[in-house]
């Protein structure tokens, strides 16, 4: 097999991979907006393993890279491929999904600070950092009785 083969090989590897990951960060995005914490816990651990697997996958790529490159002269042989255009697609989506996670996260944290600090102040006055900011007061601690 020569090194572009097994290039192409690795990419196609890393387009399954990707595929899985996408996979798993949907559940985990369905996961937070339903609050199903257990499911939630299972597929983060699944998705530590595959990234963790990608990112031998890709150390993998890489030299396969290097050696396909120099085997062409020096030159650049991922401009033309379908598959490594693939990858690259579907790693732009993998961040697309981080970002719209983490962008809810952000923006139920910030919505769930403003309900603690009007129905639950812990302190009246202002507190600065070290930096002269304000620091937010977070609640000490906070019992919900849910029982009706």
């Amino acid at each position: 097999m020569n090194s572009l083969e097994m290039l192409n090989g690795i990419l196609e590897q890393q387009r399954a991979q990707l595929d899985l990951i996408l996979t798993e960060q949907k559940k985990i995005r369905k996961d937070v907006t339903t609050r199903n914490w257990e499911d939630l816990e299972a597929h983060i651990v699944t998705l530590n393993y595959l990234s963790q697997q990608f990112s031998v996958l890709e150390e993998k790529r890489t030299k396969a890279y290097t050696q396909a490159k120099k085997d062409a002269g020096g030159k650049d042989i991922l401009l033309g491929n379908p598959l490594f255009h693939m990858v690259h697609q579907k790693l732009a989506a993998s961040r697309i999904e981080n970002d719209a996670l983490n962008n809810y996260i952000s923006v139920t944290k910030n919505f769930l600070q403003s309900v603690f600090d009007n129905v639950v102040p812990q302190r009246r006055n202002t507190l600065y950092s070290s930096k002269g900011s304000i620091v937010h007061s977070k609640p000490e601690s906070l019992v919900l009785n849910t029982l009706s």
